[in-house]
């Protein structure tokens, strides 16, 4: 019985991938919520201006577009916070003969993806083309 249990006990290191690489996956999804929040309500709160709707019901449709735009700051750097942890999960791990080639490349994937370091296209990059660094 003993040795059936250890048979399917999973490798510490694929463990530990498949719950960041989890994380991940749900953190770019928190960013991604929140930025399409953002679009919807700018167009809500549009549409009641030129149906001509009540102020109060407009200021307060702006009040939870406020708090979807502070949002969006919070998750992008909890999310290079887990991409950075991931990232140091796979270079632990890329030399072990365990971990699961299938999540080594989704890892990766993902890394490469929302790659946070500056100047790359990535989370890190705040500014808008032509404008001085």
């Amino acid at each position: 019985y003993r040795e059936k249990e250890m048979a399917t006990k999973e490798d510490p290191a694929n463990k530990q991938l498949r719950i960041q690489l989890g994380i991940c996956r749900r953190m770019v999804k928190e960013v991604a919520s929140y930025e399409k929040e953002v679009l919807t309500n700018e167009a809500r709160i549009s549409k009641m201006r030129e149906d001509g709707k009540d102020p109060y019901d407009i200021r307060k449709q702006e009040e939870v577009l406020q708090e979807s735009y502070m949002m969006i700051p919070d998750s992008k750097s909890r999310l290079e916070k887990v991409i950075i942890e991931l990232n140091s999960i796979v270079n632990d791990v890329a030399t072990n003969d365990q971990v699961d080639a299938t999540l080594l490349a989704e890892a990766n994937e993902l890394i490469a993806a929302n790659d946070t370091t500056p100047m790359s296209g990535g989370l890190g990059d705040d500014f808008e083309e032509g404008e001085p660094l």
